[in-house]
């Protein structure tokens, strides 16, 4: 993998000027991942293709927690992907009560997923769901979770609008 290649040439160079290099390349990485799933020529996401995404940035996760370069804080490479992490957090687990409940919290949970991004994601799902799957409308499983996302779409545009209304 390329980010394993990039550490290793980064690694037998010391200093701020690795640090720096090291942590632009995250940042660029975390960037394009999310301009992947967000663009608009990206039509539909089934949760299968979500899921392998989220694997691929457990990928860079790792790569950043295994300190390809002396003298980070912490996590601070982590970080780079926190937004992402968040999102799909918010998809994998399904769990939009709490954010929805908790939007706007400054302890929130997912305080680094903005409603547009998350609307954005499940738009791209929800068409996915209608369109493969004729008979789902005759599968009570299918037919609630298509009501769940109708209903959180709403809410989402909800605060979306909210949202522009007070800039």
């Amino acid at each position: 993998m390329f980010v394993y290649s990039f550490g290793l040439d980064i690694c037998f160079k010391q200093g701020k000027v690795a640090q720096t290099a090291c942590m632009s390349a995250c940042q660029h990485l975390s960037t394009s991942l999310m301009q992947m799933l967000l663009d608009s020529e990206l039509k539909q996401i089934s949760m299968g293709a979500v899921q392998q995404f989220n694997l691929d940035v457990i990928q860079c996760e790792l790569f950043a927690s295994s300190e390809p370069v002396p003298g980070f804080q912490g996590d601070t490479l982590q970080l780079a992907f926190i937004d992402l992490r968040q999102l799909l957090d918010l998809f994998m687990v399904w769990d939009w009560s709490t954010y929805l409940a908790d939007y706007g919290q400054p302890a929130s949970k997912y305080l680094r997923v903005n409603p547009n991004t998350a609307l954005t994601l499940l738009e791209k799902m929800k068409d996915t769901s209608k369109k493969n799957n004729i008979f789902a409308q005759f599968r009570k499983n299918d037919r609630d979770k298509q009501k769940l996302i109708e209903t959180v779409v709403k809410q989402l545009r909800s605060l979306v609008n909210g949202m522009s209304q007070h800039s």
